[in-house]
């Protein structure tokens, strides 16, 4: 890998902990009718994708989910406007790797499909921002993973070449795309792969 010069870094479930399942078991417990009802139309519904997309605002958000379910009210709206507060935990090994590569002389980019007030919280939460050499959002680009043009402008924003970078993303397509690009992917599934990548790193610059 001695040709690598930057490590770009998907955000969600790669350097901060998103599961929205698991708070709603937490909160719901056994009705499941709940879970199934706020985890489809808030989180795997239309809308959300249109917020990563920044075509959409929390509010829209809402009155359309809300249209569709209205017994919910009050549950979508607490979820839609204080999500961000109460699903993202930072995963302190990534971070912790992260760090390392930085220190290695890496450059670090983020690339993450986010909605806009998610983002900004999450970027005003987590000193680990500061860290990032660049960063391109879905929310702010009006383009998401995996579609290919997301890449191209991190690429062309950052006069980055796809043969120096390599991409962590927990989502299999998003790294298929990036690597139909030229860039080398990594499909997060556990710590002990950013282990691995420190290792190999270590090795190509002895």
């Amino acid at each position: 890998m001695k040709e690598i010069r930057n490590i770009i870094f998907d955000i969600g479930n790669v350097l901060v902990r998103f599961d929205p399942l698991d708070y709603l078991i937490r909160t719901y417990g056994e009705d499941f009718k709940t879970i199934k009802l706020l985890h489809l139309n808030v989180f795997a519904g239309e809308e959300w994708k249109l917020l990563d997309q920044g075509l959409l605002t929390t509010e829209e958000a809402v009155a359309r989910i809300e249209e569709r379910i209205p017994e919910y009210k009050d549950a979508v709206e607490r979820i839609m406007h204080t999500w961000e507060t109460f699903l993202i935990e930072e995963i302190r090994t990534s971070v912790y790797f992260l760090e390392k590569y930085k220190e290695m002389g890496y450059k670090i980019y983020a690339l993450s499909n986010y909605p806009e007030r998610g983002f900004l919280y999450t970027e005003r939460s987590f000193p680990v921002f500061k860290q990032f050499d660049g960063k391109v959002i879905s929310y702010d680009v009006k383009e998401v993973k995996p579609g290919k043009r997301i890449y191209e402008i991190l690429l062309e924003k950052y006069q980055l070449k796809p043969e120096e970078c390599i991409f962590i993303d927990d989502t299999l397509a998003n790294i298929k795309s990036a690597e139909e690009l030229g860039i080398k992917g990594i499909h997060y599934q556990h710590s002990n792969q950013l282990m691995e990548l420190y290792l190999s790193l270590s090795e190509d610059i002895k």
